[in-house]
């Protein structure tokens, strides 16, 4: 594993760190000055730099044909990678809930059209699904999202000179333009249909679609343009960095990003927070059943909460989830990815 490989592990591992943090400061009301602060300004910055890296990973590992072959093998890799513990997440949680959901995001209980949209994805289109039949998985619904329009990105990118700076330009102009409509239109209209003790969730559902969320996927973009291209990519900076600063939400998306880059470009690396970074996706889906459980038997302050929540994760992603699930299925999605370039090596040689 290159150096580079293990900044990203680094940065995963900040990411899901600082989620924890923040859901464990909601369950544990205690305070903690300073770090209760923290957590409550800051922790959820965590799904946004998780955003960033997969921009610069997806980059990273598309390959260097831009054709169906390509494509096909990118959505059976990422499909493999992201949606079985995704579809086991919603049996599990369906279970847990005994069918109702959180109902903090579905206070009359999940549907089945709920758990139907969940199953493809498609859960961040209703306010009664996006974060309701799995926790977190709003963010899940976002990442399938920009895997749908990234071969499209990653083509523009690519065919001329002026690709990378039309992509940075696109971003940027989805961005403003989506955050001015959800905040002076989308929401509002959207709160008013609601009843008034629902009204909240018209924000959070526009706080959770892909134009709010795109200008994370522009700079880790970005990073890898400029780290791994050796571009400067000046105008492409100025056009998401500009976007970036029309909201004190995007400055600090902006601030994200540029940790990200002092990470990336200084190589810099530590094992055990690589190693939540390596496990991150089953932590991020299991955390909150085990943070629900451990806090209902055991109710502690935030720092022992924190610490035993994310052990616990972690060795749950280590000795099962991880070993059992994750690696055999993106073993599968790899070989099936493979397989779709075999005929043509075979055709080669003959």
């Amino acid at each position: 594993m290159t150096r580079r490989n293990q900044s990203l592990d680094l940065l995963r591992g900040v990411a899901i760190l600082l989620v924890v943090l923040a859901h464990c400061q909601g369950e544990s009301k205690s305070v903690v000055p300073g770090l209760s602060w923290f957590a409550n300004e800051y922790g959820e910055l965590g799904v946004q730099l998780f955003f960033i890296v997969s921009g610069y990973t997806m980059m990273l590992t598309f390959g260097d044909r831009l054709d169906l072959a390509a494509t096909r093998s990118f959505y059976l890799r990422r499909v493999f990678r992201i949606a079985p513990l995704f579809w086991i997440a919603i049996v599990f949680y369906l279970l847990v809930t005994k069918g109702e959901g959180t109902r903090n995001f579905a206070p009359d209980g999940v549907g089945v059209s709920d758990v139907l949209l969940t199953f493809f994805f498609l859960h961040g289109s209703s306010v009664t699904a996006y974060n309701s039949v799995v926790p977190g998985g709003w963010s899940i619904a976002v990442e399938m999202q920009f895997y749908l329009l990234f071969p499209l990105l990653i083509s523009l990118f690519r065919r001329s000179a002026n690709g990378p700076l039309l992509v940075y330009a696109l971003i940027a102009l989805v961005s403003v333009i989506g955050q001015f409509a959800a905040d002076h239109y989308l929401i509002p209209r959207l709160a008013a249909s609601l009843p008034a003790s629902q009204a909240s969730l018209a924000e959070g559902i526009f706080y959770c679609w892909l134009p709010r969320q795109a200008i994370c996927f522009g700079f880790g973009i970005l990073l890898y343009d400029y780290i791994e291209l050796k571009s400067r990519p000046t105008f492409g900076a100025l056009f998401l960095f500009g976007a970036s600063l029309s909201s004190a939400w995007g400055a600090e998306v902006a601030l994200l990003a540029a940790f990200a880059f002092a990470v990336l470009t200084s190589n810099v690396s530590m094992s055990w927070v690589g190693l939540f970074g390596r496990h991150s996706y089953a932590i991020y889906l299991a955390h909150f059943a085990v943070m629900s459980a451990i806090f209902a038997l055991f109710p502690m302050g935030l720092v022992p909460l924190f610490v035993l929540v994310s052990a616990v994760s972690l060795a749950f992603s280590y000795h099962l989830i991880e070993p059992r699930i994750e690696r055999r299925f993106n073993r599968l999605g790899h070989a099936l990815a493979s397989a779709g370039r075999a005929p043509k090596a075979v055709v080669a040689v003959s």
